[in-house]
């Protein structure tokens, strides 16, 4: 006898419940990526410590969907290839500001890749100074240049000329893992031009918004991606000179801005407790499933 429609119920249930339930499990399976963006040389008190005034779009819209560090800390060299190095290796290092000197601990690149053994395009670093190609790898012979990921910069160092390159790398290869140098900020501090200073925090706060943006509409991105806003150093707070340099102990140097957005982070949350640069290297390690690497940080998600 055919079944009625009160039988049918049941058997339908059954199998949408079932198609959701491998839907379910094939999103879990699926590679997540990490993305680094490292506004260059902005203070504290023009970002995080300013809310929404020079960035309205981090604050406003891209805060509540992630968790926020509000005491987090450059322990080391407040210089740029020292604290880009501590963000990728987990380790605090004296390191020359020329890009002379490649990091002594293997960076997430390596160890990234060693472990899954897939190939140099996944793994980028978009830079706006060309002296951040030393982050590609470190020294130590064990891991190196065969696992070291793909650099690209630009002949003029402006966040506006960087972002192509951005999109080119995300476009071509999707790199499962990148780390994107902003260097518009700094590069503005340095020339002692406050107005162009704040424009320029402007500007980043807006590439970053498009960059979530275009993450979040891309299939291979999202949902599967976590973004962190940080800054490799602060600059020297009034007593210490004012925002033109940077690069010692002053809490302006060592006081800078955290955000995580994606799988792990809390939307909504703020973290109050004093975190470093060197926990973000052992968090990509959980996220991505690598090994973390043996350093002075501790993953942010635990």
């Amino acid at each position: 006898m055919p079944k009625t429609r009160a039988q049918r119920l049941p058997a339908r249930r059954f199998v949408l419940l079932f198609l959701l339930i491998v839907a379910l499990l094939r999103a879990s399976g699926q590679a997540q990526s990490v993305v680094i963006v490292v506004i260059d040389g902005a203070r504290y008190d023009e970002s995080f410590g300013a809310e929404a005034a020079y960035m309205p779009r981090i604050w406003n819209d891209l805060r509540p969907l992630g968790t926020i560090y509000t005491n987090f800390r450059n322990d080391g060299m407040t210089k740029t290839c020292a604290g880009h190095a501590a963000v990728l290796t987990g380790l605090w290092q004296d390191l020359p500001n020329d890009g002379s000197v490649r990091p002594s601990n293997p960076t997430v690149f390596e160890r990234f890749r060693k472990h899954t053994r897939l190939p140099e395009s996944s793994c980028f670093v978009v830079s706006g100074k060309d002296k951040l190609a030393m982050l590609t790898y470190g020294v130590d012979s064990s891991f190196g240049m065969p696992y070291g990921a793909n650099f690209l910069t630009t002949t003029v160092m402006s966040d506006s000329a960087t972002w192509p390159q951005i999109t080119a790398a995300m476009d071509s290869c999707h790199p499962r893992l990148m780390i994107i140098n902003l260097p518009s900020v700094d590069v503005n501090g340095h020339g002692k031009d406050w107005a162009g200073y704040l424009r320029a925090l402007r500007d980043a706060d807006s590439l970053v918004y498009r960059l979530w943006n275009r993450i979040e509409s891309d299939g291979f991105y999202r949902g599967t991606t976590t973004m962190f806003v940080t800054n490799d150093h602060g600059r020297h707070d009034d007593a210490h000179g004012g925002f033109q340099n940077h690069g010692d102990s002053c809490e302006g140097c060592r006081h800078i801005m955290l955000l995580g957005v994606g799988p792990g982070f809390a939307p909504g949350a703020v973290v109050a407790e004093c975190r470093s640069q060197v926990d973000i290297a052992p968090t990509v390690g959980e996220i991505l499933g690598f090994p973390a690497p043996k350093g002075d940080g501790e993953s942010l998600l635990r």
